[in-house]
């Protein structure tokens, strides 16, 4: 058995890496508050734009609702006219109106569909703009702290 001493020689030696530079930790620092800075940026740009496109499918799919209602009355109205005298005209008119019915139930289906998809994305947005809102906050109240820190306060003569 060798000795302690000639055995760390032997051993391999781990190579230290090197202590961190101050510019390094600063110029970090300051990316990384930008890159929040940036995506509370985006996050609010996305927020209006769901919220506009949002509120654009509300109102399409209100006006499909109220033409759809007109339609099933006059789906109605045909139906019955068609018992009283079937004729092919009152046959046909039948047919149109169900398939105008058709048609705009499958859009109001649709946007209903996109619109539920948009309202769960921007609820996921306002979430994180919640939460990059807290953080830009704090990092500034910290900022506004240590520059209070830094200043040279008098001792009060009583």
């Amino acid at each position: 058995m060798l000795p302690l001493s000639q055995r760390n020689k032997l051993m391999p030696t781990k190579n230290k890496k090197p202590v961190t530079k101050n510019s390094v930790i600063a110029k970090t620092i300051e990316s990384s508050v930008y890159n929040l800075e940036d995506a509370l940026e985006k996050a609010n740009k996305a927020i209006t734009v769901r919220s506009a496109e949002s509120k654009k499918l509300l109102n399409e799919s209100r006006r499909l609702r109220k033409r759809r209602t007109t339609q099933m009355g006059k789906k109605k109205r045909a139906i019955a006219a068609d018992k009283k005298n079937s004729t092919a005209d009152s046959r046909k008119a039948v047919r149109t109106i169900t398939s105008e019915l058709s048609a705009t139930s499958k859009l109001l289906l649709k946007a209903t569909a996109t619109r539920q998809s948009i309202l769960e994305e921007l609820s996921g947005l306002k979430e994180s703009q919640k939460m990059l809102s807290g953080y830009v906050k704090g990092i500034y109240a910290a900022d506004r702290a240590i520059a209070q820190s830094k200043k040279k306060r008098r001792t009060k003569r009583s």
